[in-house]
């Protein structure tokens, strides 16, 4: 499948309403960018069929008594997920096919095979923007937060530890780090993911091809376009990159990214007044 047909199926997938966005579908979307020979079904029947295999032992939905813990040791001893330690940075870890391929992944692409199966299965599972390192929460009223890494359950202290290793001694710990994350922040961190390191690899059109998916994603977000103006500097493209500039100072509402963008149309040496 080319390039442009998988960009239009994922816009299609994402200009859904949020709850209604096929999240295994479009993650999968985003790894085809990379891999046009991935065959898209044959990932989503892995889900739906270990699903199936889940329910016949254990059932399905929160009145069947299915335990946090059943499916929680199904996903890691039974199929046996893990966390690339040796590999974290491998850019794969963000594609949910290689993920179910190799059985190992990051804490988000993980934390897909908790939401794929918890919504198949009609478990409460949603997926917690966590900084630095998403997390799953499993139950609406009794929640029990997973490091999707390692499958273990973490209490508040392993949170604020947690918290603390990432964001350094002083942080604390605030109830917005542990709200459910939509599904369209859930895309927008795994292409945050790809497009760093695409960007420290100086891979261009790659960290291009992030951008504009998340442009589809939140289309509002003028930072998005810095970095796309950004990158068409670095490609040489010094022309789109003023267009792009002289848009958000047109557009953006934001007097830091208007900022932003005047500096970079300065240093190319296009000023434009960002006082209207």
């Amino acid at each position: 499948m080319d390039k442009q047909t998988l960009r239009d199926q994922f816009a299609a997938c994402v200009a859904q309403p949020d709850a209604d966005i096929p999240l295994d579908r479009a993650a999968l979307l985003i790894a085809a960018e990379s891999e046009p020979d991935l065959d898209i079904k044959r990932y989503l029947n892995y889900l739906d069929t270990t699903a199936a295999r889940f329910e016949a032992d254990f059932g399905r939905g929160t009145n069947s008594g299915v335990s946090i813990t059943s499916l929680n040791d199904f996903i890691y001893q039974t199929e046996g997920f893990s966390g690339n330690i040796k590999n974290y940075y491998e850019p794969r870890n963000s594609f949910l096919n290689h993920v179910i391929n190799t059985h190992q992944g990051i804490p988000i692409t993980l934390a897909l095979i908790h939401l794929g199966l918890g919504r198949r299965l009609q478990l409460p599972v949603h997926g917690i923007s966590f900084p630095g390192h998403f997390l799953v929460r499993y139950g609406d009223d009794q929640q029990v937060i997973i490091d999707p890494f390692s499958g273990r359950v973490l209490s508040e202290t392993d949170c604020r530890t947690l918290l603390k290793q990432i964001a350094g001694p002083s942080a604390v710990l605030q109830p917005e780090y542990l709200e459910v994350a939509t599904n369209k922040s859930i895309l927008i961190r795994i292409l945050d993911n790809l497009k760093q390191i695409f960007w420290h690899n100086q891979a261009w059109d790659e960290s291009k091809a992030c951008i504009e998916r998340q442009l589809l994603l939140i289309p509002e977000r003028q930072e998005f376009n810095v970095q796309l103006g950004a990158v068409y500097e670095r490609q040489g493209k010094l022309g789109l990159a003023q267009h792009t500039y002289t848009m958000i100072l047109e557009a953006s509402v934001d007097p830091d990214i208007k900022v932003l963008a005047s500096q970079r149309l300065i240093a190319m040496g296009t000023s434009k007044s960002i006082i209207h």
